[in-house]
């Protein structure tokens, strides 16, 4: 169950990103899908820290 909820959350955070980046500045394509990615990294890093530490 957790792995679905970490799933989600990443992908969530991936496409919320890309889409507000993609927007909003005129940065080149390659670079709005890694500040994407690596966000959507820092989320997942996130949840799981509060998960163990819960």
């Amino acid at each position: 169950m957790h792995f679905l909820i970490g799933v989600l959350i990443f992908t969530f955070v991936a496409i919320a990103v890309y889409s507000i980046l993609s927007s909003y500045t005129s940065f080149a394509e390659t670079v709005i899908v890694l500040l994407a990615l690596a966000l959507a990294l820092l989320a997942e890093y996130t949840y799981m820290k509060i998960r163990a530490n819960g």
